[in-house]
């Protein structure tokens, strides 16, 4: 069990899960906002959005002409397409709902027991 070393309430960390609204995709919004990116030729395999100063997404797309699964190194190798024109307004209308959880990472919250029941 990692003991409490120091309180970190500046930075928090978790995971976070989204759903996509019906009718529309990772594609549909892949497609909008990443110049070059076509749903034939690449498979999205992961986003991230940085907000701050400014809105950042980072699409991580797997080239199905060129990917050789049986690399030996097992390397998943991935374009970055890039876009510094979104707002966090473009991109709510995707999303039907998220769920996340963040810590400041000085205990396990796999440990976590709720008392107040």
């Amino acid at each position: 069990m990692k003991q409490h070393t120091e309180i970190n309430d500046e930075q928090l960390k978790g995971i976070l899960s989204v759903t996509i609204e019906p009718g529309k995709s990772l594609n549909d919004f892949c497609k909008r906002n990443f110049n070059n990116f076509d749903p034939e030729r690449f498979e999205a395999v992961a986003l991230r959005v940085f907000h701050g100063k400014e809105t950042i997404a980072t699409l991580y797309a797997l080239d199905k002409s060129k990917q050789n699964l049986n690399a030996d190194d097992g390397k998943l190798r991935v374009k970055k397409f890039k876009s510094l024109e979104l707002s966090l307004a473009e991109i709510l209308p995707y999303i039907k709902e998220f769920n996340f959880t963040v810590t400041t990472g000085n205990y396990p919250v796999e440990n976590m027991e709720v008392i107040n029941k």
